[in-house]
């Protein structure tokens, strides 16, 4: 039986890598929710080599967490040093969050800890965090043929109040919380406090930052199967056994909530435990759509009926309207032998144009929805 010996001592890189490259998640009990990873290519390679490597069970989950087309084949070039999100499972325990079931490598000629670690992986990891979780006593020794389990960083806490998918960004030399901030939709003072950052000096180049992503509101039942189901803006995602798909796209599937009072702080706790996003005078709410898929179900002989129950001839992804109102049949989870639908209703769907503030978020569209709040929020948000 052969061996993979670590190329370099110990010793030194211990202290060139000293600091814990692990998300934190609040939960005091174990938690999962779905994850995504940024993996730069080292070399030359393609989609269906990073699938494998991560272990990712469909082609289908990769392609929709970088929102490429689904005919894009296992062959797709990939160029050296591009970034692809790799969604994971996260498991949450003892206030820390990695990867959970997979990754799985198998340890190659030539491979030692901080090799896999450091270039097979990107510096995603480091190598103590691989010997940890695969109770190596001695890092400087390993088999060839070994199967090593791979804790990918990763965090299922809501941020201020809403949830959200979180990113393994790496870190690029000369980055600044601002710029990592800007391109994904966050801010500073978040990016900081989820981190435990004080200062751009904090920021290490080539280790991973914690990037809450913003994901679309659904629909999902608290019993099922996939919840929470969250996709970050600009992806899509399967469920129910594949026979569901689901997108995040805020270019078309949102609401805006103008505020015309100030809020207070249950206002404020109220609209966020809704998944809205409170920007300045008004509220955004990015709604996950789902539709069938027409994909051959995992688990099931065929799809199971997704038609809502008192809306005739309306199946999820479907809407109809009369005047102000709206009826969309949506997409609410999956058990053993159901998927689950919930007619969705909105009653203040009056549309009109105008030109919307100038920020990030309202030049997604020239049109909005006026959304009429409901007695029982309104109660929350003025009182």
């Amino acid at each position: 039986m052969g061996f993979a010996l670590l190329p370099v001592l110990v010793s030194v890189l211990t202290i060139q890598y000293s600091a814990a490259q692990s998300f934190k998640c609040s939960s005091s009990y174990p938690s999962t929710c779905h994850a995504l990873v940024g993996y730069i290519t080292v070399n030359n390679t393609n989609l269906g080599a990073i699938q494998s490597l991560f272990s990712v069970k469909n082609l289908r989950s990769l392609l929709g967490a970088n929102n490429l087309p689904l005919n894009t084949k296992r062959s797709y070039a990939i160029p050296a040093q591009q970034v692809i999100k790799v969604p994971i499972n996260c498991l949450c325990n003892n206030n820390t969050g990695t990867s959970s079931g997979a990754p799985i490598y198998t340890v190659q000629p030539g491979d030692g800890l901080y090799h896999i670690a450091a270039e097979v992986f990107s510096r995603l990891l480091l190598f103590q965090q691989i010997a940890a979780a695969n109770n190596i006593r001695d890092v400087n020794l390993i088999t060839i043929g070994d199967k090593l389990k791979i804790p990918l960083p990763c965090s299922c806490d809501e941020v201020d109040g809403q949830k959200v998918v979180h990113y393994a960004h790496m870190v690029k030399s000369g980055s600044s919380l601002g710029e990592i901030a800007q391109e994904f939709g966050t801010n500073e003072e978040t990016l900081a406090r989820i981190n435990g950052i004080k200062a751009d000096s904090d920021l290490k180049a080539d280790q991973p930052i914690d990037v809450p992503l913003k994901a679309c509101n659904s629909s999902i039942s608290g019993d099922s199967f996939d919840f929470p189901l969250l996709a970050a803006n600009g992806t899509y995602l399967f469920t129910a056994n594949g026979c569901v798909k689901c997108m995040c796209d805020a270019a078309n599937n949102w609401t805006k909530v103008y505020i015309f009072k100030p809020l207070t702080i249950s206002g404020i706790l109220a609209l966020q435990s809704a998944n809205f996003h409170i920007i300045y005078n008004y509220a955004v709410l990015v709604r996950l759509h789902c539709e069938p898929s027409q994909n051959k179900p995992s688990k099931w002989d065929t799809c199971p009926s997704m038609k809502c129950q008192g809306a005739e001839g309306l199946s999820i992804g479907n809407s109809t309207a009369a005047g102000c109102n709206r009826s969309t049949c949506s997409y609410a989870g999956f058990n053993n032998s159901t998927i689950m639908t919930t007619l969705v209703q909105d009653s203040s769907s009056c549309s009109r144009t105008a030109s919307p503030p100038s920020n990030d978020v309202s030049r997604i569209n020239s049109s909005w929805d006026c959304l009429f709040i409901l007695v029982v929020l309104c109660f929350h948000l003025f009182q």
